[in-house]
């Protein structure tokens, strides 16, 4: 019973943080959107950037705010990056605040939640791991 109650507070400690998860198991592609049904974004004003990749994350930059982030291949994604960090050289393509408000959020939950980013004293870039999500579907359906 323990063990349920871990997973179930893991899963309500995920979702209170984003709208919505979801996993396309046929094309391997996790999309998590980050913006809660209260709020409403500057949708003129919401940007997407390939910041590695595989990896597309939109934000508001006039809230800096998180939206969606879309992870391609994302199994092969954490498996690969557990031994080496992708590096986010797509990400100096775009102006310095834009670069700046991106590194924020990613170090921030929720988007930290699935990626951790890396810094390296030698490089003039940053990398990212992508993390494992841990939640277990049929525990959700077993609490309900």
């Amino acid at each position: 019973m323990i063990g349920k109650l871990t997973w179930l507070f893991q899963i309500l400690y995920f979702t209170s943080f984003m709208k919505e998860i979801h996993y396309d198991a046929e094309g391997d592609i996790l999309t998590i959107n980050f913006l809660a049904t209260t709020e409403k974004p500057h949708i003129e004003k919401h940007v997407g950037f390939e910041i590695a990749r595989n990896i597309v994350f939109y934000f508001d930059p006039v809230n800096e705010k998180p939206l969606e982030m879309i992870l391609i291949s994302y199994s092969r994604l954490v498996k690969y990056t557990r031994q080496s960090p992708l590096k986010l050289k797509k990400l100096s393509r775009y102006p310095k605040r834009m670069q700046r408000i991106a590194l924020k959020l990613i170090q921030q939950p929720p988007v930290s939640n699935f990626l951790e980013l890396k810094t390296s004293d030698t490089e003039s870039y940053h990398a990212v791991r992508v993390k494992k999500l841990v939640l277990a579907p049929k525990i959700l359906e077993e609490a309900a």
